[in-house]
């Protein structure tokens, strides 16, 4: 008989950054330090802050749990957001617009050695995390028959059971989750579980439908800030530096692991950014997080599957006049 599911209580923000409501300036003298972040921008914590790492000292970045992040696309206070990409177009509104997409399909069945006969199915005690959110949907598209019993508010909450193999006092068979948690726990010489990778749920995914995985992150700015030609230098330069980052995130994240370094100790990054640069170096020697480079985003066609398995609400309006042109 299917276990009960419990909906796990997102954990309170320990405190709240205020966002700037206002344009940041557009003038600019000299040499510009890109270090220096000039708009506001908040995203969760875990794999996409890794495409902000070199912000991490700004008071103008926001890393944040997944309600709070989700809430900045009624504010709008944010000049840009990183979200769950489907969510994020269904929350943008005449408010927001998509400009990158960041991250391309990184979620994993880990088995924690509970599972006696080692195959999963309903019976199977499953914890997962974001419910309704594009990890959420991708495992149900390939495992139809199968629904988690227990879910997170974001990956990281999937971190403890990963290394104890329990939730609630009860055992777990099986952990959907994604990097770089899974490596964290994995390297834990504490852990009380026996982890292995079950599925690459990514890659079961493209078999499924003929794609390269499926879209999670995107990041999303202000329509009011794009409409702002004053800002087209500054907002083309945030954008490009922007896109170099991921490219050295798609590539060893060499410049990642030296910016998470001189940010502080491994505990200091862990609480900012979800992971600290010696999992980040581990993680993307073969990008495990899934980041997708500029010029690899799919054009508005390449999204066709998407938006009959997904439901992806994406429309040529929702696009940014800075989303690279891949057509």
């Amino acid at each position: 008989m299917k276990r009960t599911r419990f909906g796990l209580i997102g954990f309170a923000a320990a405190f709240m950054v205020s966002l700037a409501s206002c344009a940041p300036s557009s003038s600019s003298t000299g040499a510009v330090n890109s270090n220096e972040l000039r708009f506001t921008i908040i995203s969760p914590q875990g794999a996409p802050a890794a495409s902000l790492a070199r912000y991490g000292k700004s008071e103008k970045l926001t890393l944040a749990q997944a309600q709070q992040v989700r809430a900045a696309f009624t504010s709008a206070e944010s000049d840009f957001i990183i979200f769950d990409s489907v969510n994020g177009l269904k929350l943008a509104g005449d408010n927001y617009r998509l400009a990158r997409m960041v991250t391309f399909g990184n979620l994993y069945v880990i088995s924690t050695g509970n599972d006696d006969d080692g195959v999963m199915d309903d019976e199977d005690n499953i914890f997962s995390y974001g419910e309704g959110l594009v990890p959420d949907m991708a495992f149900k598209k390939v495992y139809p028959e199968i629904i988690p019993d227990n879910y997170g508010a974001q990956v990281s909450d999937t971190s403890p059971v990963l290394l104890s193999g329990t939730f609630e006092g009860q055992e777990v068979d099986y952990v959907v989750s994604s990097y770089p948690p899974i490596f964290a726990a994995m390297n834990n010489a504490n852990k009380k579980t026996d982890l292995s990778v079950y599925s690459n749920v990514a890659e079961e995914f493209g078999e499924k439908y003929d794609t390269d995985g499926f879209p999670q992150a995107g990041l999303f700015i202000k329509k009011s800030l794009e409409e702002n030609d004053t800002l087209k230098a500054d907002l083309t330069s945030f954008l490009n530096q922007f896109d170099k980052d991921i490219e050295d995130l798609v590539n060893g994240a060499s410049e990642a692991v030296k910016l998470l370094g001189e940010y502080g100790s491994v505990e200091e990054q862990a609480d900012r950014f979800g992971f600290n640069a010696n999992v980040l170096k581990g993680v993307q020697k073969t990008n495990a997080l899934a980041f997708l480079a500029a010029d690899k985003n799919p054009s508005l066609a390449g999204y066709d599957v998407f938006k009959s398995e997904f439901g992806f609400p994406i429309t040529e309006d929702l696009l940014s006049s800075y989303y690279p042109d891949n057509a």
